[in-house]
């Protein structure tokens, strides 16, 4: 019963021109950046075209967000493409790109990303947040001993800032005056594939290298900086009907220079071209049916062929979705070795009882995730949500043995 109100008021939207009914969507955004500017533009755009009312909340933060669209308290919502994923939200298409900005004190003169962070007061943003998730993952990839990290939540205390936004206007620089950007890698080794950025794109696919352009920023940015930015997408509710889904993702995208004046990022984030395959939200119905719109299928491509060479494109199809699904059957079951073995390591967290035993543990899940990176290069595994969700719970599991050897440590401290 309610798919089916959902579907009535995506049919609404499509019929508003000569429906006197105005159906009401919701949209939730977070009001920094350009977002509040991108929202007026939104309503002022659907509205024009539809008979609709599109009421805008403003959020508190990306997780309150995204817990909006799963309890269906809002229709759609812009969420950073960083967000753990959770069933009952879906993507529509990619909006613009947020870049990583760390700032750190003029003081410091770190030589490489150990020394940046090591025993320094470290801002990430709110717990939980895109650019929390991302600075654990960094760590991570690093290597870094999280005991010598202290993560801190008040900024103005901080030696460290780390932000995830758009370019920064001049207002918002000048609260940097004593800072520098820091650039994880000289600008002669990027593109050259010896740059750390591109390693963290491997390993993290929804990262991407970027480049802020010297002068940018003014003095600020004498050299280019390079460092790493993540996508900003249009999320929706699983339940919303494909027809409305489809008409927001066709008007805002054949609007987009709408929204190109509001930032440069918009310019370059609003298209039809984007890499659906690095979406962590699998695409709604209803974006994939305008995206898709324009690829004939094969039949329609070579039906005027005749019949002989119908049955000759039949019979190939038929052969290849036999050797695909006998490829992807033996890509799943590599991929459940990999889960099997995380699981036994899972299974004996609680009987962990010395640090050494724990270090063993982390090498071992991260020569997993190793290896099972070298096997998605070779294409002996694919990228889809079984390695998407291996990678999360290997990276939940090196969390939880590294919780273990804190009880633990905690646990020997008292004792002596």
């Amino acid at each position: 019963m309610k798919q089916s109100i959902f579907f009535f008021l995506g049919l609404l939207l499509v019929l508003a021109s000569c429906n006197p009914t105005t159906v009401t969507y919701s949209f939730i955004y977070n009001p920094d950046g350009p977002n509040p500017e991108v929202a007026e533009n939104m309503k002022r755009v659907l509205e024009g075209e539809f008979n609709v009312d599109i009421k805008l909340i403003e959020g508190v933060h990306t997780n309150a967000n995204i817990d909006s669209l799963l309890r269906d308290r809002v229709d759609f919502a812009l969420v950073e493409n960083y967000i753990p994923y959770q069933k009952g939200v879906n993507s529509a298409f990619s909006f613009y790109s947020e870049v990583l900005h760390i700032f750190y004190d003029k003081n410091l003169n770190p030589q490489s990303f150990e020394e940046l962070i090591y025993d320094k007061t470290v801002f990430v943003g709110r717990r939980g947040s895109p650019s929390y998730h991302m600075m654990m993952d960094l760590f991570n990839f690093y290597g870094l001993d999280q005991n010598r990290i202290n993560i801190g939540f008040n900024i103005v205390q901080s030696e460290v800032i780390v932000l995830l936004s758009t370019l920064l206007t001049e207002d918002e620089l000048m609260g940097f005056r004593d800072f520098e950007l820091y650039s994880f890698d000289d600008i002669g080794t990027y593109g050259m594939g010896g740059s750390s950025v591109e390693g963290i794109s491997l390993k993290y696919p929804r990262i991407d290298p970027f480049v802020i352009p010297r002068k940018t920023y003014g003095d600020l940015t004498n050299e280019p900086v390079v460092t790493l930015s993540i996508d900003v997408v249009m999320m929706v509710r699983s339940g919303m009907g494909t027809i409305a889904v489809t008409d927001l993702t066709k008007t805002m995208l054949r609007n987009r220079q709408t929204f190109a004046s509001i930032d440069p990022l918009l310019y370059k984030g609003m298209r039809e071209d984007f890499d659906q395959s690095k979406l962590n939200f699998p695409l709604h119905e209803g974006a994939r049916v305008f995206l898709d719109r324009d690829e004939p299928s094969f039949l329609e491509r070579y039906a005027e062929l005749g019949g002989v060479v119908f049955s000759i494109v039949i019979a190939i199809i038929g052969g290849l979705v036999s050797l695909t699904k006998w490829q992807t059957q033996k890509k799943k079951d590599k991929v459940d070795e990999f889960y099997e073995e995380l699981l036994s390591v899972k299974n004996t967290i609680p009987k962990i009882s010395n640090i050494k035993e724990g270090l063993q543990k982390i090498k071992s899940v991260q020569a997993s995730q190793n290896k099972a990176f070298e096997m998605l290069i070779s294409e002996e595994l694919v990228a889809n949500d079984s390695f998407r969700i291996y990678m999360e719970l290997s990276k939940e599991t090196i969390g939880e043995l590294r919780g273990r050897m804190r009880t633990i440590k905690a646990l020997e401290s008292k004792n002596s």
